[in-house]
């Protein structure tokens, strides 16, 4: 599944059956391409495509990449930095992750974990989250994107939190950036799929303990454009069954927000169905089961 061999790209040819004269011309001018120059036309449609995907997935870093930065900034000055050890992915679950697929998409969870420590000041458990980030790093392209210098960074930023803001955001978006210069299109799609649902999942939990706001409500909204533009990025890999099915569990939590683009008709009933929803994907997630 390693870089962007699976990539479904549709090359649909369309034979006409006919009889007599007009069917043997048709048989000519079929017969007239040469191999090389399909070859040559098949290349240039697969090309296109990966320049289309390239160009996509450098949007959505630009726009949204670093987003899960900001979301829990802001739940941890709503509700006054509670922290929950239990909320965040089990580390010793990395050796479950045997595969690219739920490798990457779990490094993107437990970099957002990551974030979710070093905000509450919980800097152990940040290290540990980054320490699993690595490891599923290793297995996917055999190279840390976190480096030593970082625990340093870290530990000079918790009592500064512009400086910690910053820092996050840099170290979020250089693994998408690094795995896009590398053409690593595939894993820096699943890997931003795992983060948002991460992001997701604390901002489920945050409204489950602390109810509704409008600030939540914004988070939501925001997500939800995310969302939207991950399920398409799918489609780019829908020839791969598991990609597949995580498009499809992913419109099911599209599904759950209805026709609702801003703060009116978001009620709790709506949000409790969309908790729903996103307790069961990061569930899958983090339980390798899809």
């Amino acid at each position: 599944m390693r870089l962007v061999a699976n990539i479904f790209i549709g090359s649909i040819l369309i034979f006409s059956i006919g009889c007599g004269t007009e069917n043997n011309a048709e048989k000519e001018v079929i017969s007239s391409e040469t191999p090389s120059e399909a070859a040559e036309e098949n290349s240039t449609t697969e090309n296109d495509d990966l320049e289309t995907l390239r160009f996509r997935l450098d949007m959505l870093v630009a726009n949204h990449a670093s987003a899960p930065v900001t979301l829990l900034m802001k739940l941890s000055k709503d509700d006054k930095d509670v922290f929950h050890p239990d909320y965040v992915n089990d580390v010793n679950k990395t050796e479950t992750y045997s595969d690219d697929f739920s490798a990457a998409l779990n490094f993107g969870v437990y970099k957002t974990d990551l974030i979710y420590d070093l905000v509450h000041h919980h800097l152990d458990d940040g290290l540990n989250a980054r320490d699993a980030a690595n490891h599923l790093a290793d297995q996917l392209w055999e190279e840390h994107i976190y480096s030593d210098e970082d625990v340093d960074n870290y530990r000079s930023a918790q009592d500064n939190e512009e400086e910690l803001e910053s820092l996050l955001f840099q170290d979020y978006e250089k693994t998408e950036k690094y795995l896009i210069s590398h053409d690593q299109f595939e894993i820096a799609t699943l890997t931003m799929v795992g983060s948002l649902v991460e992001s997701m999942y604390f901002t489920s939990k945050a409204i489950e303990e602390h109810g509704i706001s409008d600030s939540k409500i914004d988070l939501l909204i925001n997500e939800k454009h995310q969302l939207h533009e991950l399920v398409e990025l799918l489609d780019f890999f829908k020839g791969n069954e598991k990609d597949l099915a995580l498009k499809h569990r992913l419109e099911e939590v599209e599904n759950a927000y209805g026709k609702i683009e801003g703060k009116e008709g978001m009620t709790e009933e709506v949000v409790e169905h969309i908790d729903e929803f996103v307790f069961a994907l990061r569930d899958s997630i983090v339980n390798n089961e899809i």
